[in-house]
């Protein structure tokens, strides 16, 4: 008797843990893990207006929810970098919902770090290309799992240059 009132609490804390570990991949399994895309960065203020201010931006992520039910954002955290230098990174925390089954697009305002622009770009404009790129996650309030974070990134490169002329100023 002695030995069954000894063994009794393992027993148990064995089965409770059997229980949890069973029931936690059968809800990951049920939980499908939304994809994120960037699908923009537009430039919000304009930088002739107050060129020392930090510049504002909207990254625009699209956030597929393949789930059947509707999921909430709890934060995104980034980090834009020109070049080699990181013009902003921050933590947006916002409630916004992604209904099921569908593609919700989340904007998240970016304010770029003047001086560390102007670094940037004065090192770009030597070489006479910017290359870019954005990262980051989305943390999802996932049922019982809790926040699950999905990252995204974005990189590309373009000629300054040639992105002025298009919008109208003269170089030769």
């Amino acid at each position: 008797m002695r030995i069954a009132k000894r063994f009794l609490p393992l027993l148990i804390l064995l089965a409770f843990s059997l229980a949890a570990t069973s029931c936690r991949s059968l809800l990951k399994e049920a939980f499908k893990s939304p994809k994120v895309r960037v699908a923009d960065v537009l430039l919000e203020s304009d930088p002739f207006d107050d060129p020392k201010g930090p510049l504002d931006f909207t990254l625009t992520l699209e956030v597929n929810n393949p789930n059947g039910y509707p999921l909430d954002i709890a934060n995104v955290a980034y980090s834009a970098i020109i070049g080699r230098e990181t013009v902003a990174e921050g933590d947006y925390r916002s409630d916004i919902r992604i209904e099921a089954s569908q593609v919700t697009r989340v904007r998240v305002p970016l304010k770029l770090r003047t001086d560390a622009f102007r670094n940037a770009m004065r090192k770009v404009l030597q070489a006479r290309r910017v290359d870019y790129e954005v990262i980051g996650s989305v943390g999802v309030n996932a049922p019982v799992v809790g926040v699950v974070h999905i990252p995204f990134s974005r990189t590309g490169s373009f000629d300054p240059v040639d992105l002025l002329k298009r919008k109208g100023f003269g170089f030769k």
